[in-house]
């Protein structure tokens, strides 16, 4: 999972939270191919780092996969209470993916601090029955696991679709979900 945050002037804050969810027999080819895009001294793929023909390639890339993407739109964001959009977006997310019998879920790592106010919602996500105890939820970094890159990508395209530019998300239609939130 990664998540795509918008707070422009004069416009709706958005958080978006993204999910690549694939069998994890597809996943070595998977991070084979993403790590055949990385440039020279690059180190990941990270949407906001990239051109639009090098987006275009990472789209392919990912519309090719054996994967389905799950994205969570919140809306509206007051840049204050980012981590409150976080939270709804998370909650929202956690019980789609325990509904599609979902067993591992990586978030990529933010700070410590950041990390274990995550792994505490989940719990009390668990405790309140949304979603499932056995579902593992952990922290990854972007440098160590490429499938985030595809969260980054989902999210990064569903954003971009916002502004307009919708040639990404159109090519990733067939493989993304995406569900609407209010951020109260």
């Amino acid at each position: 999972m990664d998540e795509s945050l918008r707070l422009r002037v004069g416009e709706t804050g958005l958080y978006i939270l993204a999910a690549a969810v694939a069998d994890v027999s597809s996943c070595p080819p998977i991070r084979d191919s993403l790590r055949s895009l990385l440039g020279r001294r690059q180190q990941r793929l990270h949407w906001r780092d990239e051109d639009a023909p090098r987006r275009r390639k990472v789209v392919s890339l990912v519309a090719g996969a054996d994967l389905v993407a799950v994205v969570v739109v919140g809306a509206p964001v007051d840049r204050r209470k980012q981590e409150r959009a976080r939270r709804i977006c998370m909650e929202r997310l956690m019980y789609e993916l325990g509904e599609m019998s979902v067993a591992r879920v990586l978030l990529e790592s933010r700070t410590s601090s950041l990390n274990s106010k995550d792994l505490a919602m989940v719990e009390a996500l668990r405790g309140s029955r949304i979603m499932p105890t056995g579902l593992y939820v952990g922290h990854a970094s972007p440098l160590a696991e490429p499938m985030l890159w595809i969260a980054d990508a989902v999210a990064g395209a569903v954003s971009a679709a916002r502004d307009g530019q919708h040639e990404f998300v159109t090519d990733l239609r067939h493989l993304v979900m995406t569900i609407e939130t209010t951020v109260r």
